[in-house]
């Protein structure tokens, strides 16, 4: 069990820029150092739900999100702890290139914030495309930039061959001194496919297993494994948290929460998920793609982020559970909807081939998919009007990352986006839906409303009741 204060063997993956291969070094070098032996616990820089996906399947364990805007430094520290197995290798996957931060502007929201944070090593993924002793200025730029962090080594992508190799190693050890661990080859022949997310996720992806296994492979040969597991191993201690928002001893069940889980919507941060059942929440899993019912007994519902126009089609003909959902939402069941789950309640679905299905029908519009990005970035947001989980005055943060966008959305905005930045959102009776996936632990009352909420519901007989505005 993980104790505040070990040494705790740890690396952090980060890129020189985005694009340089920090995905495909750090899917290789989990799933070798799996077929090590090593119990690895993988984490992600930044807001990302989709490269988590990979690390998890890559490692074997559960990947958790660290982000620096998302929840304060201490919470980066507890959701960092809470991802170690006894005796496991941590590995962090960066953002973009290692110092940019929120909108590539300042520190917090960085791969080095997290760095400093959590005081990790560093590796650095550069590419060594079409250069030899330039390699030495372009690394040195980065590890001479700010003092404060610790570099392991360097592993350089695109390399032409093991001759080319030499000429970028010799560079790097002669002017800078520092570690090069090794190299991926430029034609490796591995590549992740993409969708107009980002990555494909794990769940679809076929010979994903078998991919995986030939980037081991490759990364066993060009890769000093264990000089990177002998750099994590010298990490040292793990700072402690001033203080923790997870309480020590998880409350009594006092509600059931239906949570949809599927192909459709797999899209959400662990940490939301435990937080609810810190606070005294069962969560019930369901499929909105297979299920007829909600689960018996839900005294509310969580319908995350994913692909639901994809599964469109599949979606719309399970009538029995859409005509559930929007009972249920009729009654004033606390429903709480982020992003791909949004657009599931909404009257009907366009998908990118211009098809219409009907959804849900809690709220009033219909999700058109868009040949071009509606939305990306972080967004903080404070209530527009009293919900079951977000009081006027107060803030959350979270993030979007959406290609489509709500023709004709009802009266009622469920958020003021800070600064100045309009509403989004809608809010029906008790369900509240949104582009915006919301961190709870930038706000853990969210989560401590929403089951209050849910045992209002299921156990005082408040069905019907809508919040006051």
């Amino acid at each position: 069990m993980f104790v505040w204060g070990d040494c705790v063997d740890r690396i952090i993956v980060a890129g020189t820029n985005s694009g340089v291969g920090k995905t495909t070094v750090m899917a290789g070098l989990l799933a070798a150092l799996r077929r090590r032996g090593r119990i690895v616990a993988p984490f992600k820089v930044g807001p990302d739900y989709i490269d988590p996906g990979f690390h998890t399947l890559a490692a074997g364990t559960a990947a958790r999100n660290l982000d620096s805007w998302l929840m304060p430094p201490d919470q980066v520290l507890e959701v960092l702890g809470k991802g170690f197995p006894e005796g496991a290798l941590a590995v962090v996957e960066g953002v973009m290139g290692l110092y940019d931060g929120r909108k590539g502007q300042g520190e917090v929201g960085s791969t080095a914030h997290i760095a400093k944070i959590t005081n990790t090593p560093v590796v650095l993924v550069a590419s060594g495309a079409k250069m030899a002793r330039s390699a030495a200025a372009l690394v040195g730029g980065y590890i001479h930039f700010d003092p404060a962090l610790r570099f392991a080594g360097v592993i350089f992508n695109y390399v032409s061959g093991e001759s080319h190799f030499r000429l970028l190693e010799q560079s790097v050890r002669e002017h800078l001194g520092l570690p090069v661990f090794g190299y991926l080859p430029k034609d490796a022949g591995v590549s992740i496919p993409e969708r107009h997310l980002g990555l494909l996720p794990t769940s679809e992806m076929e010979g994903l297993r078998q991919m995986l296994a030939k980037l081991s492979a490759i990364v066993e040969r060009t890769v000093d494994v264990g000089a990177i597991m002998e750099a994590a191993a010298k990490a040292g201690p793990l700072p402690s948290p001033a203080c923790s928002v997870f309480p020590r001893q998880a409350a009594d069940t006092i509600c059931r929460i239906a949570v949809a889980r599927d192909e459709a919507f797999n899209f959400y941060y662990p940490e939301n998920l435990e937080l609810l059942t810190a606070y005294g929440a069962e969560l019930a899993w369901f499929s909105p793609l297979r299920d007829g019912a909600l689960p018996k007994g839900c005294d509310g519902i969580y319908i995350g982020g994913g692909f639901p126009e994809m599964f469109a089609e599949k979606l719309a003909a399970n009538k029995s559970l859409r005509d559930e959902l929007a009972g249920a939402a009729l009654e004033g069941m606390p429903v709480y909807s982020e992003c791909g789950g949004y657009m599931y309640l909404c009257r009907e679905l366009v998908d990118f081939e211009g098809r219409p299905f009907p959804m849900a029908g809690v709220f009033p519009g219909r999700a058109v998919m868009r040949d071009r990005r509606q939305g990306l970035g972080y967004a903080e947001v404070t209530a527009a009007r009293r919900s079951f989980f977000l009081e006027p005055g107060e803030t959350c943060r979270g993030h979007e990352f959406h290609w489509s966008d709500i023709e004709g959305p009802g009266p009622v905005p469920l958020y003021h986006k800070l600064p100045q930045a309009g509403t989004a959102g809608e809010l029906v009776n008790n369900c509240a839906g949104s582009y915006i996936h919301l961190h709870f632990l930038s706000n853990p009352s969210v989560a401590q409303r929403f089951v209050a909420a849910c045992q209002r519901f299921g156990r005082k007989g408040e069905r019907g009741k809508c919040p006051k505005a």
